[in-house]
This record gives structure tokens, C-alpha cells and sequence, in this order.
């Protein structure tokens, strides 16, 4: 039975919706203020706590005071304030290196350098072919001075800058190593960064990511054309170590791996979750695949592992990965200085999750020692995750090849 509403009858709803509308507006309105008010009144409190601090240590501190190495303390302080382990403050010296470490080209003397605990520069890393690699410096080499201009003199953060610059530049450096003093004469190189290399052993691929810079898409492409060009019946990923949360290398290396999917999410601060990596084309191989992981394999190192194991059926072996999805983003603050700050939380599309615990392999092999393997003559490689990774993948393609024929 049909009833008609009067027109004052639906005067009178339209203004109670309204009402109730205007009143949760004004509610939510007010939560937000006092929350912002709260946020405001916090941040004048702490700001003022720094300048009491700040002037009350300028009138009282014996020394003089090294004003850059006091920024950079209380930016770092404030970033690992944050309490995740990974966000921090990197000063100018190191962010511009970050930056082109990021592109996957690099104009350096060939060394990744830090600011140790007595004010000297820590060699953190050698690149590969660089005229540092060729003469023999080392990991762990300590920087004293740079043409004749020693680092305690200037400070840590200036002589940093003067490792980077101009390419073709000769540099003369002072490294301690054991006790003994060593100079060496550098010269600035534009170098090409590898984190994606491949091999080719028997009827398999073997590709090998360390890491994921804005080239390691493109190194990762070429190193599996020339595997397929070679009519590989399997595929060997190795990703010990493998960490990173630039997406663009990580999807484009999915891209080749895996069929039509959502590959991996993302879940923010607010709750919310959004689509990260999508793949949309088929230009995947349709190729067993078999990865090798250890504790080191973390961030995208493991969003791969998942994706893989969730869509193309991959089979691990190794030990577990290290359970960390949470992945960065870098900041440029303009001045030369940059932050990088964890911005979600990953997981794979197919549904494997790897916060904590990590994904534990299918196939557990301990890696006793580092060992370097020969991937030329596997009989004579001593590395036992690399030597089951292949068996396993030879067996997979062994029961493929007998249901083909069945």
C-alpha cells in the first residue's frame, strides 16, 4: 500500500539530516583541531627545550663548538627518535653519493666511506674495476688524509666531499691498514654499478641480484635474454643479501617472471592499502624457477621471493629470509642533505606475508662459511645453497619434461 508524505513531513527529515549531519561535522571538526592544537603545542614545546638547550651549552661547553657536526647530530638524533631502525638523516658528503648509488652510475674514486667513531673515514666498500679495486685497497681501510690535507684537520663531512667531483681528477690518499701507513693515487671514474649479473651452467640460468639501483631492471634483462637466447630449461635467482625498496627494478624484473597479477601491496600509516606493483603484460617466461635466499634477503629482495612463490611457483632453498616489509623513501631536503624514511609496510599480492618471521625455505641448506663459487665448473663449487639450488631445479625440470611426455 502506497502512502504519501506530506511536504512538511519531508521540510522536516531533510532538516533533522541536516542536523545530525551539521552536528558529526562539527564533532569530527573539533577532534581535529584539538588534535592539531595538541600536535602545535607539543612542537613549540620541544623546539623550545633545543633553544634552552642550545643556549645554555654555548654559554657553559669549554670548547669551541663544530657547528656542522652539531647539525647533522641533532638531525640524526630526531630521525632515530622516529625508533624504526631505518629512518635517518644522511648529511650532504654521503647523500650525494646515495643519489647516484641510486641511479646505478657513479663518478667516485671508487670507495663507499662513512665517518667513523674517531673522526677519520671508514672505506665501507670497494666498487668492482675501480682504480681503488686495482690497487688493492680494502673494506674497512681507514682514510687519513687526501692530497696531503689530513682528515682530522678539516673534519670527516669536508674530506667526503673531496672524494666526489670532477671525473678524470687525481686524488693522493693516506689509508691505515694493520697499523701500517699507505698512500695511493685514485682517479675519479664514471662507473657503471652491477646488481644483476648472469651465468649459464648446462641446461640453467643463474642470475645473481645484489642489490636494486635504477639499472638493475635493464642488467637483469640483459643477463635473462642471454640465458634464454642459450635455451636455459630453468632459472637459478640468487638473492642472499638481496635488499631495497626501489619498486621500478623490482617490477621490472617481475615483469619477465611472472603472468598477469597484482604483485604486491602496500599498507600505509593511515591504515589504508593501495596496488604497488601490477603486472599487466605476458611477456613472462614460462620457466621453472628456482631462488637461493638467506638472512640477508630482506625489503624487495623478499617481495620478490614472495611474488614468485605465490604466482610462478618457485621453490626456495636456503635459510629464512630476514621478515623485514617495511620499505623506504629518499628525500632530497635541498641544502645537499637528504632523510630516508619508512613510508609502508609490503606484502606479496598472492598473499605470503614475510613481516617477522620471514619466508622459510622450501629446501633448508646452511651456508657454513663465505665461500666464492665458480659458476663455470659447478663440480668445483664449494658453496652448498648454489649446489642443492641446481639439483633441485634439475629435478623439477626432470619431472616437467616427464609429464610432458605422458
Amino acid at each position: 500500500m502506497n502512502r504519501k508524505i506530506s511536504l512538511g513531513v519531508c521540510i522536516s527529515l531533510i532538516a533533522v539530516a541536516c542536523a545530525v549531519t551539521f552536528v558529526l561535522t562539527m564533532e569530527l571538526s573539533r577532534d581535529n583541531f584539538n588534535e592539531r592544537i595538541a600536535g602545535v603545542d607539543r612542537r613549540e614545546a620541544i623546539f623550545a627545550k633545543i633553544q634552552n638547550i642550545d643556549s645554555y651549552v654555548r654559554n657553559n661547553f669549554f670548547d669551541s663548538i663544530d657547528e656542522e657536526r652539531l647539525t647533522d647530530s641533532i638531525m640524526s638524533g630526531f630521525m632515530t627518535g622516529l625508533g624504526d631502525g631505518k629512518s635517518r638523516y644522511i648529511p650532504d658528503a654521503e647523500f650525494y653519493e646515495l643519489e647516484q648509488y641510486t641511479r646505478g652510475r657513479i663518478v667516485t674514486a671508487g670507495l663507499q666511506v662513512v665517518r667513523n667513531e674517531n673522526g677519520y673515514i671508514r672505506i665501507t666498500n670497494v666498487y668492482e674495476g675501480s682504480s681503488a679495486d686495482i690497487q688493492g685497497i680494502e673494506a674497512d681501510d681507514i682514510i687519513t688524509s687526501i692530497n696531503n690535507i689530513q682528515v682530522l684537520e678539516i673534519g670527516a663531512e669536508s674530506a667526503i666531499r673531496m672524494l666526489a667531483g670532477d671525473e678524470g681528477v687525481a686524488l693522493v690518499i693516506t689509508i691505515q691498514r694493520d697499523g701500517e701507513e699507505r698512500r695511493f693515487t685514485l682517479r675519479r671514474q664514471n662507473i657503471e654499478l652491477i646488481t644483476a649479473r648472469g651465468a649459464q651452467y648446462g641446461d640453467f640460468g643463474f642470475i645473481r641480484i645484489t642489490d636494486f639501483s635504477e639499472n638493475t631492471g635493464s642488467q637483469f634483462e640483459a643477463a635473462l635474454n642471454e640465458i634464454l637466447a642459450n635455451n636455459a630449461k630453468g632459472l637459478i635467482l640468487d638473492l642472499r643479501g638481496t635488499s631495497g625498496s626501489l619498486t621500478t627494478p623490482q617490477r621490472q624484473i617481475l615483469e619477465r617472471l611472472l603472468p598477469r597479477c597484482v604483485a604486491a601491496i602496500a599498507e600505509y600509516g593511515n591504515g589504508s592499502t593501495g596496488e604497488i606493483i601490477e603486472i599487466t603484460s605476458e611477456a613472462f617466461i614460462d620457466l621453472p624457477i628456482t631462488i637461493i635466499t638467506d638472512g640477508g634477503t630482506a625489503e624487495g629482495g623478499e617481495l620478490i621471493t614472495a611474488a614468485l612463490k605465490d604466482f610462478a611457483g618457485a621453490q626456495i632453498v636456503g635459510t629464512p629470509t630476514k621478515g623485514d616489509p617495511i620499505f623506504t623513501r629518499t628525500q632530497s631536503l635541498g641544502d645537499g642533505s637528504g632523510l630516508i624514511i619508512s613510508v609502508m609496510k609490503v606484502r606479496s599480492g598472492g598473499g605470503t606475508s614475510f613481516d617477522g618471521e620471514g619466508i622459510r625455505p622450501d629446501f633448508l641448506v646452511e651456508m657454513t662459511a663465505l665461500i666464492e663459487s665458480d659458476l663455470s665448473n659447478l663440480e668445483n663449487t664449494l658453496d652448498p645453497q648454489i649446489r642443492k639450488a641446481f639439483e633441485v631445479a634439475e629435478a623439477r625440470t626432470s619431472q616437467i619434461t616427464i609429464q610432458e611426455e605422458n
